[in-house]
């Protein structure tokens, strides 16, 4: 934010301009500091996610970069400002390294990099991620919470959510141990620690006795282990001899984006050229509500769901509306879009959880068989959009269809302008005669139980979705 929009930070707070600190973090002395540390390269504070009260989705991750910036510069992107150079960043296995030794090691690998086949030596960096235990195959093994905690009890740490974590896994542990001398003995040393003072020394000093029973009947399973770009690939860039050297690694899965409908042909290619070497799961980014027309995104996803049944692969498209990054709200609408046929993609969205899923069925069904069917959807109410099963079961759309398509396009027109208001200005402004009778179809609100996926008008077998970044 600070570097996005500086002028309007100071302007809010009364601060001068010159006091809002803008670009990559690489220089302790603009904060008065006399040293050479590059926060910008520092690793993160990974305990901050011990110290929430939810399980942080993606907290298994190592998150790093491998480059900064971009060369690309395009217009609807903050990279350019936020990191105007393309560079080469530090070692990722020193990054793992580091990691590993103060916070213990995790187990998927979650690079930000914003175009990381720009690097000028993309076979050395695969060959560090290999070496880092990120190939392809890779398993991971975790060594559990008591002996990551007991590493940083050793290394000095003694915070006190380490004790309260202990505590819960030894807790839970319990149940895991058979041999009946084992686990009084185990009891006896948790419930010595209750009243012990230090509780971290505590547990170091009954490492000893501890260590052997829970070394016993800890889990040992192997764990697929996983890369992921999540600020995706640059398909345009993609060819054979970088991809023989991605496909090295275990990636899971490949992000490509395929922002403009006229790079249709490049990105075709990228896809293909993936798949013969090897990828079988896509992520697709689709910017939408930018310069492209509601058509153009219908396409992309339907050239997404063509490659999916020629290549027997699964691509995942992820919708993602575009929003100037200058402006402080979401409220832009572009200039071939209006406020009705964004909230209707929305609304698609939002039963979705956001990813458009690889199945034939599901396109057709949640965005329609055709155009014309497609542009009937973005005028189609919300509620009749989200809860599809429902309103078509007992007539409800297909009376409002219906009505819709006897109208004529100056008709059809004013309609969309009129919907394209909130729900609260829709029901105080002056409703004209031959539209008052399909007008109360956008006033319905569905009274079922939304909870239940199966109440939608589709059910979309995803699977997991690790947050994504762009």
């Amino acid at each position: 934010m600070a570097s996005l929009m500086p002028d309007k930070i100071a302007e809010a707070t009364g601060i001068e301009r010159s006091h809002v600190l803008t670009g990559l973090f690489t220089d302790t002395s603009v904060v008065g500091d006399d040293n050479d540390i590059n926060v910008d390269e520092l690793p993160l504070d990974y305990a901050i996610l011990e110290q929430v009260d939810y399980k942080y989705p993606a907290g298994d991750n190592y998150f790093a970069y491998t480059t900064r910036g971009c060369p690309n510069h395009c217009s609807f992107c903050a990279v350019p400002i936020l990191e105007p150079s393309f560079h080469v960043t530090n070692n990722i296995i020193d990054q793992i390294r580091t990691i590993d030794e103060k916070y213990g090691p995790k187990q998927h690998l979650l690079l930000l990099d914003n175009n990381v086949l720009n690097t000028t030596d993309l076979k050395s960096l695969v060959d560090d991620l290999c070496a880092a235990g990120f190939g392809q195959g890779a398993k991971y093994t975790d060594p559990g919470v008591y002996n990551i905690v007991m590493m940083r009890y050793k290394n000095g740490d003694r915070a006190d959510f380490l004790d309260k974590k202990i505590a819960a896994y030894l807790e839970g542990f319990k149940k895991r141990i058979k041999s009946a001398e084992m686990l009084e003995k185990f009891l006896q040393i948790v419930i010595g620690a209750e009243d012990a003072e230090d509780y971290a020394q505590y547990m170091l000093d009954h490492e000893e006795e501890l260590s052997p029973i829970i070394e016993k009947y800890r889990s040992k399973a192997k764990k697929a282990r996983y890369l992921d770009f999540n600020q995706g690939v640059d398909g345009r860039k993609i060819n054979e001899e970088n991809m023989e050297q991605l496909a090295r690694l275990a990636i899971h899965p490949l992000r490509i984006a395929f922002d403009d409908i006229h790079l249709k042909d490049v990105y075709c290619k990228a896809v293909r050229t993936a798949h013969r070497h090897g990828i079988k799961e896509i992520s697709n980014y689709i910017l939408f509500n930018y310069k492209d027309k509601p058509e153009d995104l219908y396409e992309r996803l339907r050239v997404n769901i063509e490659l999916n049944e020629e290549l027997g692969i699964q691509i995942f498209s992820f919708p993602m509306k575009y929003s100037p990054i200058s402006e402080t709200d979401r409220t832009y609408i572009g200039a071939n879009w209006c406020k009705k046929s964004v909230r209707a993609i929305s609304a698609i969205l939002q039963v979705t959880k956001g990813v458009v899923a690889a199945g034939s069925s599901f396109f057709y069904k949640a965005f329609g068989n055709n155009l014309d069917e497609f542009y009937e959807i973005l005028v189609m109410p919300r509620e009749l959009i989200m809860f599809r099963s429902h309103f078509e079961g007992d007539g409800t759309t297909a009376t409002w269809q219906a009505l819709y398509r006897k109208l004529n396009d100056e008709q059809k027109n004013r309609l969309m302008e009129i919907v394209s208001h909130n729900m609260s200005e829709l029901r105080n402004i002056p409703w004209p005669d031959d539209l008052r009778e399909i007008l109360e179809f956008y006033l319905i609100k569905y009274s079922g139980k939304t909870e239940h996926t199966e109440e939608r008008y589709v059910h979309a077998n995803c699977g997991p979705q690790r947050p994504l970044v762009r």
